[in-house]
C-alpha cells in the first residue's frame, strides 16, 4: 500500500509538472496596431564622453501570416532626444520642434527618420528571417526595442526554471548571445530573464547584457522588458538601458 501511495505520489507530480508546461509561440492578431514606447539612457565614457536620452514613440501592425511566419511593419512615430557631450549640448524633439541652431542640426537627420517604416519577417518562435527599412543604410532609431519587442522561443514546451539559447544579429551591427531563463507564470505574464554576450561583426566579445521580459499569456507579445548593456567600443565604455513598453 505505500508502495502505491509512493507511485501515485510521484505521478501527480509528475503530471503537475508536465501542465505547468509552456509551448511558447506568437499568436498575433493581424491588422491590430501596438503602441511602443521605446525609453533609452546611454553614458559613454572615453576620448569622447556623450550622455543621451532618447525617447521613441513607434506603431507596430502585424499584417500577414504565410505558414508559421509574420510581416511585422513598425512606423516610427515620434522622437525626443537630448545630448550632452561636455562643452556641447543638443536637443531634439519632433512633436515640439525649435529654431534654435543646434536642434536644427539634429532634425537634419532625425526628421528622415519620423514617419519612416520598418518591415521585418519573423517566425513564431520570434526568428528574424528578414528586414527591410525606408531609409537608404535600413536603419532604425531603436533597433534594440525592436529586438525587445518579441523574445525567440525554444522549439519544445517549457516549464518554468528551463533554460534555452538564443542569437540575434542586430542589422550587422553586432550578435546578441543570450541564455533565456522561464521564470514563472506571474500576475502580469510570462516572465523571461536573459544574460547575454555582444560581439561584434568580427564576432569579438564587446560586452554584456541582462534582461527581463514580460510576455501575454495568450499572445506571447512583450508586454515590457528592461535591457541593460555594457560594452567597449573602439576603446570607448558604453553603458546602455532600455526599457519598453507596448500597449495594445
Amino acid at each position: 500500500m505505500k508502495k502505491f501511495l509512493f507511485l501515485l505520489l510521484i505521478a501527480c507530480t509528475a503530471s503537475g509538472s508536465y501542465a505547468q508546461s509552456v509551448d511558447f509561440k506568437l499568436d498575433l492578431p493581424l491588422n491590430k496596431p501596438y503602441k511602443m514606447v521605446t525609453v533609452m539612457k546611454m553614458d559613454m565614457d572615453g576620448a569622447q564622453s556623450l550622455i543621451m536620452d532618447m525617447n521613441t514613440k513607434s506603431t507596430t501592425t502585424f499584417t500577414k501570416k504565410e505558414d508559421r511566419n509574420y510581416t511585422q511593419e513598425s512606423v516610427t512615430d515620434a522622437v525626443k532626444m537630448d545630448m550632452d557631450a561636455g562643452m556641447m549640448t543638443m536637443s531634439y524633439d519632433s512633436e515640439n520642434p525649435t529654431d534654435d541652431p543646434m536642434s536644427k542640426m539634429l532634425a537634419a537627420e532625425m526628421d528622415k527618420i519620423v514617419g519612416s517604416k520598418m518591415t521585418v519577417v519573423m517566425s513564431d518562435k520570434g526568428q528574424i528571417i528578414t528586414t527591410d527599412g525606408e531609409q537608404e543604410d535600413q536603419s532604425s532609431p531603436n533597433p534594440l526595442g525592436n529586438m525587445a519587442m518579441t523574445a525567440t522561443f525554444p522549439d519544445h514546451p517549457i516549464k518554468p526554471g528551463d533554460t534555452w539559447e538564443s542569437e540575434v544579429d542586430l542589422k550587422d551591427q553586432m550578435t546578441v548571445k543570450s541564455t533565456n531563463k522561464f521564470v514563472s507564470k506571474t500576475t502580469e505574464g510570462y516572465l523571461i530573464e536573459s544574460v547575454g554576450e555582444l560581439l561584434s561583426k568580427e564576432k569579438e566579445s564587446i560586452g554584456n547584457l541582462t534582461s527581463k521580459s514580460i510576455l501575454d499569456t495568450k499572445t506571447f507579445m512583450t508586454h515590457s522588458a528592461t535591457v541593460n548593456m555594457e560594452m567597449t567600443v573602439q576603446g570607448q565604455s558604453i553603458k546602455l538601458d532600455l526599457q519598453v513598453n507596448v500597449e495594445d
